[in-house]
């Protein structure tokens, strides 16, 4: 087992966290990305906590993946919080750059905990690149933005005044998500 208070990474996530629920509280419920949002980054903490008890590298790795996807669900529901204009395209980045750096960190410390060594790999955050995730450059997820935005430029969508519309904004939240969190499975020499 390990202790969280030695890990880096863990504070870090913590702080992301915090921040998307201080963006997210104004945000209107009735959209997905809203809820969604909140149990990602809670995800990411607890999925990482989970990892430093275990005794088994192959379970911490797993937890880890679980945090790992998580955090890229984050960064996608940043981008949906843009479209839906929830998030100025600033405000996004803001908080895409640390989360950025979390998910490095985590694969890092997932190439660590996959010996029995346990030891965290400082972040190589460098510059930000034009993309900082590499689910972003995915056409699947692209076009699943392109349709969001469409969806959400129909009359009455942004109030989501009927179930229907509801129903839709949850089916291409979750689409936008799945494939942000899918790309994010553990490949080595991803990040």
């Amino acid at each position: 087992m390990f202790s969280l208070d030695k890990l880096m990474v863990y504070d870090k996530a913590l702080a992301s966290a915090a921040s998307l629920a201080r963006h997210s509280r104004s945000w209107d419920k009735r959209h997905a990305v809203t809820d969604q949002l909140l149990r990602a980054s809670e995800s990411v903490v607890l999925n990482l906590a989970e990892g430093a008890r275990l005794r088994s590298a192959a379970k911490r790795q797993h937890a880890l993946d679980y945090a790992i996807g998580s955090a890229l669900e984050c960064a996608a529901c940043l981008d949906i919080a843009q479209i839906k204009e929830f998030l100025c395209q600033d405000e996004a980045l803001e908080e895409k750059r640390p989360l950025c750096e979390v998910v490095k960190m985590l694969v890092g410390l997932r190439r660590a905990w996959s010996v029995e060594a346990f030891r965290e790999e400082p972040s190589r955050y460098g510059k930000p690149a034009e993309w900082l995730f590499p689910h972003e450059r995915l056409d699947a997820y692209r076009l699943s933005l392109e349709f969001m935005r469409w969806f959400h430029g129909l009359p009455g969508a942004p109030k989501l005044s009927t179930r229907q519309l509801r129903q839709v904004d949850h089916a291409a939240t979750s689409l936008v998500l799945n494939i942000a969190e899918a790309n994010g499975r553990y490949v080595p020499g991803k990040f």
